[in-house]
Order: structure tokens, then C-alpha cells, then sequence
């Protein structure tokens, strides 16, 4: 997907979110096709936090302590380190992406208070902290984006910017 974005934003938000291609890249080629597949689990990024649109330039992959079908745990050491390297290039963590052996992905229960956790965290540097799951349905229609402001989690819908409009 050279040359590609996708643009979200959360209804009744004046700023919206762009997922850049080297991301869409590193995104599509972690969704689980097989049954077989175990979840994989990374964290987001970008350089500019105060513009109109946020992008997100960067997504690692971090090394699962433990991985299978339905469930990824991760180190929060190894996190916050691979944090602190990216702050060093200029770069903001944003939030995690994690893929999901379903369709059309929502968040778990654990998903839920995990995303509460990160943003209640990052809350003096952060509004809201960015939350994508990768389904199971050809990319990037399986692709949800959620963001949690520490009290609430809220569905980012797709926006096609030539339109301006919605989509559905």
C-alpha cells in the first residue's frame, strides 16, 4: 500500500487521526489468517501532537512474553524502553495496536482496562491515547480504531477526507 493513508476521527472531535503507509504496512502484515496464527501486539507513533490531523508514522512490533489465539501480554519494561529510543528520534507514543482472531474486532474486557491503564498514564502528556485492533477481515476493513481518554473508550469512524463525509 505505497503512497496510501487512512483517516479516522471520533465523532464530535475537531482533530482527526491518519494512519500513514509505513504503518498500514507493518499493520496489514500482522493480521491473524490462519487459526493458528497468535496474537501479535505493538505500540503507535508520531512526531506532531498539536495539528489538526495526528499521524501516525511509526508502529513497532513488541516480543510477546506470551502469545496465543485470543490472548498477547507484552513487557511494560520492554515498552516503556522502546518508548524512551523512539522519544530520542522525535517521536510520541500514541498507543497500542493488537491483532484479534475475529472479523470485525472490539475490545475485550482486559483490552479495556488496559487502554484505561495507558491513558490514565500519559494523561498529563496525552488527551486520549489511540487503541487499533487488527480483525480478521481483508485490510484495512478489519482494522478498528479506538481511543480511551482515561474515563471513556469511543470507536473512531473512517473519514474520507475528498468527501468530507462519514463513511458508513
Amino acid at each position: 500500500m505505497k503512497n496510501t493513508s487512512l483517516q479516522y476521527q471520533i465523532p464530535q472531535a475537531s482533530w482527526k487521526l491518519e494512519i500513514c503507509s509505513p504503518v498500514i504496512d507493518i499493520l496489514s502484515k500482522h493480521v491473524q489468517h490462519s487459526r493458528l496464527a497468535k496474537e501479535s501486539v505493538g505500540q503507535l507513533y508520531a512526531k506532531e501532537l498539536t495539528t489538526d490531523i495526528i499521524r501516525i508514522e511509526a508502529a513497532t512490533l513488541l516480543k510477546p512474553i506470551s502469545a496465543r489465539r485470543t490472548k498477547v501480554q507484552f513487557s511494560p519494561a520492554q515498552a516503556m524502553a522502546e518508548r524512551k529510543n523512539m522519544h530520542k528520534q522525535g517521536f510520541h507514543c500514541l498507543g497500542l495496536w493488537h491483532s484479534h482472531p475475529e472479523p470485525d474486532p472490539t475490545p475485550s474486557y482486559e483490552d479495556i482496562q488496559l487502554a484505561a491503564d495507558y491513558a490514565l498514564a500519559a494523561k498529563a502528556q496525552l488527551n486520549g491515547i489511540v487503541f487499533a485492533i487488527l480483525g480478521t477481515s481483508p485490510f484495512p476493513s478489519g482494522l478498528t480504531i479506538w481511543v480511551h481518554d482515561g474515563k471513556m473508550l469511543t470507536q473512531a469512524v473512517p473519514f474520507s477526507a475528498a468527501t468530507r463525509k462519514f463513511d458508513k
